[in-house]
């Protein structure tokens, strides 16, 4: 189990003194990750891929200015610094207007035609689309039989 560790207020105020002396550092010894320095030098690597070069010759490039970075993480920066990366839908964005609603799982004809036609008598229809025959064992989702209990009635 871990431990809560808890510290004086004047410990936590010791560090705010110090921390507010401490002299700024210079912006050129500043860490970056890789979205943020290519959106920073973005101009520069459109005008160099324009001039013909490719992803793997920039890395070689920024490799010789001790920059280790892969071909995917840049591909995926760059995508990032011109607005075309992952689009995550959140709750405040409406849906398009003409996005249509689905039924999961089924294909839009087998949607309809289930509630068209009753099931068969004398079978059971199970939930994945399958029917079962009687006297055939029943199979739950994971594939194993289920007997039923009739012994104990």
């Amino acid at each position: 189990m871990p431990v809560v560790r808890s510290f004086t207020r004047g410990q936590w105020e010791a560090l705010g003194r110090r921390l507010d002396a401490l002299p700024e550092k210079a912006t050129s010894d500043q860490p970056l990750k890789v979205s943020d320095g290519v959106k920073s030098i973005q101009k520069q690597i459109g005008t160099a891929r324009e001039r013909g070069y490719t992803l793997s010759e920039l890395i070689e490039e920024a490799a010789q200015e001790g920059i280790a970075v892969s071909v995917n993480s840049l591909r995926y920066a760059m995508r990032r610094a011109e607005g075309k990366g992952r689009i995550r839908r959140g709750g405040n964005e409406p849906a398009p207007a003409n996005a249509s609603v689905a039924v999961r799982g089924r294909k839009p004809s087998q949607a309809d035609a289930t509630h068209d036609k009753p099931p068969r008598s004398g079978t059971q229809q199970k939930g994945d689309g399958g029917v079962t025959r009687p006297g055939q064992p029943v199979r739950g989702f994971l594939g194993f039989s289920i007997s039923p209990d009739t012994e104990n009635l």
